[in-house]
């Protein structure tokens, strides 16, 4: 596994591409349809998009299970090597759950806290995303300086990362990003995921 680990904002942001996830894309993605079909969704950051519960890992069905996995093994080791962290260090995939952004729907700037580590893996996008005239892609994901000072010291204060099947994105919780508006007549499908080091909640006395 080859991964990408990009340092935006003094930020960690690492980026994987996981063919597994591309050869069974197709399956996972008829099924949270249908899961949405039978569902209501819950209010997050989308707007005008599906959000499906986030206990997504407990769904029964065979691809779910076999993703949430994936998301486990791989985002895990992804984070301990980010983070310095041994191979041991206890890792909780705390909550699971699909995003489908219909034409028109996006996703609000937010954070993640109150867990450590977060991320996302894209099921269905378009093979060629159509560009803004600001260069951002349809429904690209955009991280946002988390001290957004500006020129001349820190220019850039947003990066946007274009995604394809099967690309998995990993970040720091408290990074603050948002989901550029989609377009297309086909739903955008992802699934993102947040962990918790385990020692850091057991640290609590209650």
């Amino acid at each position: 596994m080859k991964a990408e680990n990009r340092l935006h904002f003094g930020v960690p942001i690492v980026e994987v591409q996981l063919d597994e996830v591309c050869e069974r894309a197709a399956d996972i993605a008829q099924l949270l349809l249908e899961i949405r079909a039978q569902q209501t969704g819950i209010q997050r950051s989308n707007q005008r998009g599906w959000h499906s519960q986030d206990d997504l890992f407990n769904h029964p069905a065979e691809p779910i299970k076999w993703l949430s996995e994936v998301i486990f093994q791989v985002a895990g080791k992804l984070i301990r090597h980010a983070d310095h962290m041994p191979d041991n260090t206890e890792l909780l995939l705390s909550s699971m759950w699909a995003n489908i952004n219909d034409a028109g729907a996006w996703n609000a700037p937010h954070v993640h806290l109150p867990c450590e580590w977060s991320g996302v893996l894209y099921i269905d996008v378009a093979d060629i995303a159509p560009v803004s005239e600001s260069g951002i892609h349809d429904g690209d994901i955009l991280f946002l300086d988390p001290v957004p000072v500006g020129a001349p010291y820190r220019p850039a204060t947003t990066v946007a990362y274009t995604p394809k099947v099967g690309t998995m994105y990993v970040f720091p919780s408290y990074l603050m990003h948002m989901v550029a508006p989609h377009f297309s007549d086909k739903p955008r499908i992802s699934v993102a995921f947040n962990f918790r080091v385990a020692a850091n909640i057991q640290r609590f006395a209650r």
